[in-house]
């Protein structure tokens, strides 16, 4: 479908959804909401933490969803109903139409009450109203605008080229990744580091690794005890001193003071750098600003594409004809397997919006301030949506591939990884290129297999990981001429 008939066809779904809800006396409010039974106080913790709990809290959701149908509510603590869509329809008419000017997310209750406490200035995702898009717009015009990959594209392929041949160096019989997961860490911060510094601007050295490895290994700790609290009042974790709150303070302060420390080394060397930073500068951001920016930009890069890259590699370990396949073919068929593997993991299960006025939702009328929350792992693996959804195929994404016929259902809005809107995903061209390129070079150089592949499940912890840690051997490959 061309582009303007795809356009076409939104503005018709838009008016045939808008015209079904035209009528008020045809409108329910949240109290008409197929919901499940809860208690006063906690709510449905007791059946989120018996399913698992945090951990699991995907494949709860899906079920709420297999049960109560497309649309939902649910008080999983606390007095606030949660409203659950999987409908990809009503999904993209959220991000799209519904979500306002300035779009208001979730903030995992962790990092607010951190927030408050301690104040410690946190860049774009905790900023709100005007303030946030007076610098979104700024990002926006240097990582999102048509031709952001001539200039990113550079700086990634470098930290990708110096990871590959230290594997190389690594791997000249069977190498054995101890903690692929950490290697995966580190390369996301080093991409990230180089495309604020711009090409040719990392000098590697013994210090600058173990920062790397302590950061790493921070962030990690952050998403772990933040799941850990999950449905768990956060107050009384933090007023008793419990445990489980002391992890999670103390990795967030290490995650900042690291990630502040970086930004600030590069503020310093901004004569000697390219970059977005140089490109943040001429805009006369103030330094200060640019360090809140770019410490949080450098703490959400990890998590995001290093579990991405796990289960890339771990499906192609799974499927050995598509690694053939990305062999014989462009880059675009790489794209096409980057789409899938986030159809079916991705990296965030849960996208959320808080509704800036009141509003039409499906057969509902719901007020200004409801907390929506778009349930993506579950449109994503929905056969209505998705033909086969539990089987890893690629080239259901290539309109160009003849198998494609055998696929029936395919809609491509059940699928947002990066979400949509004014509050999609700032990095997400750094992402597809990072992706991209390093299966590129990781599959053209080298074989590669999973010893603990069987079996392997999918935990939350912000975002989907594996529940275990993956034991990738990787061999140099043999020139065979190709």
């Amino acid at each position: 479908m061309h582009r303007f008939q795809k356009t076409a066809a939104l503005k018709m779904n838009a008016k045939r959804f808008k015209a079904t809800h035209n009528k008020e006396d045809h409108l329910l409010s949240i109290s008409d909401m197929p919901n499940p039974k809860s208690l006063p106080i906690i709510g449905t913790r007791l059946h989120l933490l018996a399913s698992g709990g945090g951990t699991k809290l995907h494949e709860y959701i899906d079920g709420r969803h297999k049960q109560l149908g497309p649309i939902f509510a649910e008080r999983l603590a606390g007095s606030k109903e949660l409203v659950f869509v999987s409908d990809p329809l009503i999904m993209k008419s959220l991000f799209v139409y519904m979500e306002g000017k300035c779009p208001m997310h979730i903030l995992p209750d962790p990092w607010v009450l951190y927030e408050k406490l301690y104040g410690s200035h946190r860049g774009l995702f905790f900023m709100n109203g005007e303030k946030w898009l007076h610098y979104r717009r700024i990002l926006n015009k240097h990582l999102l605008r048509e031709g952001t990959e001539d200039w990113i594209r550079a700086p990634i392929v470098e930290s990708i080229k110096t990871f590959v041949n230290d594997l190389k160096e690594r791997s000249e019989g069977r190498y054995k990744i101890k903690d692929y997961e950490m290697e995966f860490y580190r390369l996301s911060t080093n991409v990230l580091v180089n495309v604020l510094l711009g090409e040719n601007s990392i000098h590697r050295s013994q210090h600058y690794d173990e920062m790397l490895n302590m950061f790493s290994d921070s962030v990690k700790k952050i998403f772990q005890a933040t799941t850990m609290l999950y449905g768990w009042p956060v107050e009384w974790c933090q007023y008793f001193n419990l445990k489980v709150w002391r992890d999670f303070k103390e990795s967030v302060d290490l995650s900042l003071h690291l990630a502040k420390k970086m930004a600030l080394e590069m503020i310093r060397n901004k004569d000697r750098n390219n970059g977005l930073i140089k490109k943040l500068l001429q805009e006369d951001l103030e330094d200060e600003m640019i360090t809140r920016i770019v410490a949080d930009f450098i703490i959400a890069a990890g998590d995001t594409t290093a579990y991405t890259t796990l289960w890339i590699f771990l499906l192609l370990c799974n499927n050995a004809g598509v690694i053939e396949e990305i062999r014989r073919k462009d880059d675009t068929y790489i794209r096409c397997v980057v789409k899938e593997v986030m159809r079916m993991y991705p990296v965030a299960p849960f996208l959320t919006r808080i509704l800036p006025k009141e509003t039409v939702f499906g057969n509902y009328r719901l007020m200004q301030g409801t907390p929506i929350i778009a349930s993506i792992y579950t449109s994503g693996r929905d056969e209505q949506n998705f033909s086969k959804p539990e089987m890893f195929l690629p080239y259901r994404w290539d309109r160009n591939d003849p198998r494609r016929e055998s696929i029936v259902n395919h809609t491509t809005s059940a699928s947002l990884p990066f979400a949509m809107g004014a509050r999609s995903c700032i990095g997400k061209k750094i992402a597809q290129v990072q992706l991209t390129e390093l299966v590129r070079q990781v599959i053209n150089n080298f074989d590669i297999k999973c010893e603990n592949s069987k079996d392997v499940k999918a935990m939350t912890s912000q975002v989907l990981v594996p529940d275990r840690q993956l034991e990738f051997v990787i061999s140099l490959r043999k020139s065979d001429g190709s």
